[in-house]
């Protein structure tokens, strides 16, 4: 039988989000669908913001539609 490890906690901090608009949920869901056995939360948040990481561009995921959806426009 594995070890079970302690669990850390965390806060996620919403800066006062109360919801968001369909298309948005829309748009980290079809990221999230890119990275299955792959990545997680953070690898996800570096396709939406359009990241030039390592990993992104080795797992090809700059090719995403929806790399780069949330990446802030100067």
């Amino acid at each position: 039988m594995a070890k079970k490890e302690n669990q850390i906690g965390y806060n996620l901090d919403a800066n006062g989000i109360k919801s968001l608009p369909i298309d948005e949920i829309k748009t980290i869901l079809r990221g999230a669908d890119d990275l299955i056995m792959r990545g997680g939360r953070t690898l996800l948040a570096k396709i939406l913001g359009g990241s030039k990481d390592k990993k992104v561009l080795e797992l090809n995921l700059n090719k995403s539609p929806v790399y780069g959806a949330f990446k802030a426009s100067n």
